[in-house]
C-alpha cells in the first residue's frame, strides 16, 4: 500500500478504480465536499466528469487514470514528508537551509506555528503531505478545514502548493544542482508562479554533493507534488490524498 495524490474524481473509468472507490461513493464525496465549502462561505467546486470538458484538450493519448502521482509506500513517504516538514519549517523560521539532519526541536515547531507572516510559510505543502486532504484548483489564503457529512475535510490551494513546492525545490537544488534556478519558477513546467512571496528567497542547501544528496528523497517528493499540481491546474480537477 502506498500514499498517493490522485487527480480527478470521475476522469478515470478504469474498472479497478470503480472497485476501489465506487462511483456512487465519489458522488457522495463531492456532495459532502461542496457542503463543507458552502459552510466556509466559498463557492462550490465544479469537478470535470469527462476529458472533453477540459479546455484546452489534453494531449492525445493522455491516460486520465495516470493523473496525479504515487508518493511511494506509506513508510517511505512518511519519512520523506517528516524530513521535508522539518526543512520547510527551518527555512521559514531561521531563514537558512539546515546544515545537518533534522533534530526535530519542539521550539522550531512552536516558532513556525506563530510566524506572523504566513506568506513565508509552507502550510499548504505540509498539509498536502497528509492523508485525506483535498487540493483545489483555486486560490485559498490559508489551509481551511470544515466539518462535513464525510468527516472533517481540509482544503489546500493548488496555486499556493505550487508556489511553496517550487520554493523548496529551489532550496533543495532540484532538478540539477549546477543549473541556474529561481524560487518563483516551477521547475517541472518552467512556468513562473503568480505568488511572489518567495521572490527574494536565496536560501539553498550547500552546493557540495554530500549536502544536496542528503536531501535527494525530499527533492523527489517536491517534484512529485509539482507534477500533481500541474495536473490539477491543467484539468481543473481536484486532487485527493490517500
Amino acid at each position: 500500500m502506498g500514499f498517493s495524490l490522485d487527480v480527478g474524481l470521475f476522469l478515470c473509468t478504469d474498472p479497478d478504480g470503480e472497485e476501489h472507490w465506487p462511483l456512487a461513493a465519489r458522488e457522495a464525496y463531492l456532495g459532502a465536499m461542496n457542503e463543507a465549502l458552502r459552510g466556509l462561505g466559498l463557492a462550490e467546486h465544479r469537478e470535470p466528469r469527462a476529458l472533453d470538458e477540459i479546455d484546452p484538450p489534453l494531449d492525445p493519448g493522455t491516460d486520465p487514470c495516470l493523473l496525479g502521482e504515487s508518493m511511494g509506500p506509506y513508510s517511505s513517504h512518511a519519512r520523506r514528508a517528516d524530513r521535508l516538514d522539518w526543512l520547510a519549517r527551518h527555512v521559514a523560521v531561521v531563514g537558512s537551509a539546515p546544515a545537518a539532519e533534522p533534530p526535530y526541536e519542539p521550539g522550531m515547531y512552536q516558532a513556525y506555528d506563530t510566524l506572523p507572516d504566513r506568506g513565508a510559510a509552507f502550510d499548504h505543502l505540509l498539509a498536502a503531505c497528509q492523508q485525506e486532504v483535498v487540493v483545489l484548483p483555486r486560490r485559498l489564503e490559508r489551509v481551511l478545514c470544515a466539518d462535513s457529512p464525510a468527516g472533517v475535510m481540509c482544503f489546500v490551494s493548488a496555486q499556493r502548493l505550487r508556489t511553496e513546492a517550487a520554493a523548496l525545490a529551489f532550496v533543495l537544488r532540484y532538478p540539477d544542482p549546477s543549473e541556474p534556478a529561481s524560487p518563483v519558477v516551477d521547475p517541472v513546467t518552467g512556468d513562473p508562479v503568480e505568488d511572489r512571496s518567495f521572490a527574494g528567497l536565496d536560501t539553498r542547501v550547500a552546493e557540495d554533493a554530500e549536502s544536496w544528496q542528503r536531501w535527494a528523497d525530499e527533492s523527489v517528493l517536491c517534484h512529485r507534488l509539482l507534477r500533481c499540481t500541474a495536473d490539477i491546474l491543467r484539468t481543473g480537477a481536484l486532487g485527493h490524498t490517500s
